[in-house]
């Protein structure tokens, strides 16, 4: 079986308090790769980033804790992916990304909560661009380390 985890980062803002959290969630992915790997199972980590400003920093800070053979660095710009699909199935998308977003009560303002969807969709629809057979896990229980994940699935 094959582990695949995924983070993705909006705003990165490398100037300030931020900073380290990144390098923190970075470094977190790295070790639960290599310690999966260690397990003797299979696991490949995706850090998605969505500014080519920030994938220039990440691809530095991958550099530096040389985690490339971890975890991808990737840049997607959410709007340049709906840019990219087709009017009827954007339509379909984003209302369901929109429904999704009405139902979550945790996420505070209906906007935030649209936008942590179409993170979420993006991640999900990137990583299985990368990893045609993998299979997302949605249960938090059957998360690695208990780390709360915004991507996690497996391919058997």
């Amino acid at each position: 079986m094959k582990h695949i985890l995924g983070m993705m980062k909006p705003h990165l803002d490398f100037q300030g308090a931020r900073r380290p959290k990144f390098e923190l969630d970075y470094l977190r992915l790295i070790y639960a790769v290599s310690e999966i790997r260690k397990q003797g199972e299979d696991a490949q980590g995706y850090f998605v980033v969505t500014a080519p400003s920030m994938l220039r920093r990440m691809s530095q800070i991958e550099h530096e804790y040389r985690g490339k053979n971890y975890a991808e660095v990737l840049s997607v710009s959410l709007g340049g992916y709906l840019m990219r699909i087709a009017p009827t199935e954007k339509a379909e998308i984003l209302s369901g990304i929109v429904r999704a977003a009405a139902l979550d009560t945790s996420a505070g303002s209906l906007a935030t909560s649209i936008h942590s969807s179409m993170r979420e969709f993006i991640l999900a629809e990137t990583i299985l661009g990368l990893e045609s057979n993998v299979q997302q896990v949605k249960d938090e229980s059957r998360f690695p380390f208990c780390i709360r994940w915004d991507y996690y699935g497996v391919v058997e």
